[in-house]
């Protein structure tokens, strides 16, 4: 079995795969509890990464043959455009490096919907030429509460059918943040496309529930595809 460890800003997640299948997943905010799922495998091969803390003692604890901490290094054939790629967090490049091993022969628009939502764009060439960073969902609903005296909290519930016009506070936050966030990305996909016109656009990230079916394009949406890109990382590097 193959371990793959992402450690975001908001969650943890610990995967286990058998070659390319995905056998097991566990996700929480606690990850001294998760790894303890792991008793029963076996662990042949194991990598860690993420935007958050990796130096998590219990890594030193799985036994595998080989265990990676993800960096830059382990990614074959990428040339960057991007003026300062030491800084690029190393879930946008996973995906742009697992997007253009997917497809070869596009350029590739990743949109990662997690706690920021961000653009990266690798071209058929495996150039990284960059993109965009912008709020998430929850950190847009949390910053309106946080620097004003008198907006709430609210809930973010992506199965939500946000109006165009909200009727009281609480529903013109929801709109202003879903519908917001919404309109920002098609018009981003817009503009790639007047620039890109072999553009394949990648959809991952915690809210890509919400986002898949309302935009006027087609996406490639996999919830887990930086998971199954770190993953890929270990196969390529055996």
């Amino acid at each position: 079995m193959n371990l793959v460890v992402e450690i975001g800003n908001t969650n943890i997640k610990l995967a286990l795969f058998d070659q390319k299948e995905l056998k097991q997943l566990w996700k929480g905010s606690a990850s001294d509890q998760l790894w303890r799922n792991l008793a029963e495998y076996s662990i042949q091969k194991a990598i860690i990464s993420g935007s958050g803390n990796t130096e998590v003692l219990w890594w030193n604890e799985i036994a595998a043959a080989k265990k990676h901490i993800f960096r830059r290094d382990l990614l074959s054939n990428i040339r960057y455009e991007y003026l300062s790629p030491e800084s690029l967090g190393s879930d946008r490049l996973i995906n742009a490096w697992y997007a253009n091993r997917l497809f070869p022969d596009a350029d590739n628009l990743v949109i990662d919907t997690g706690t920021c939502i961000t653009f990266t764009l690798i071209d058929r060439d495996a150039r990284l030429i960059g993109g965009s960073i912008s709020p998430g969902l929850a950190l847009r609903a949390k910053s309106m509460h946080d620097y004003t005296a008198k907006l709430p909290l609210v809930n973010i519930d992506e199965n939500a059918l946000p109006e165009l016009i909200g009727n009281d506070t609480n529903a013109s936050l929801v709109s202003g943040i879903l519908l917001g966030s919404q309109f920002e990305i098609e018009k981003r996909i817009e503009n790639f496309y007047s620039e890109y016109s072999n553009l394949n656009i990648i959809m991952t990230g915690g809210s890509t529930q919400f986002f898949e079916n309302k935009l006027n394009y087609k996406i490639f949406a996999d919830y887990h595809f930086t998971l199954k890109g770190l993953n890929e990382i270990l196969l390529a590097n055996e």
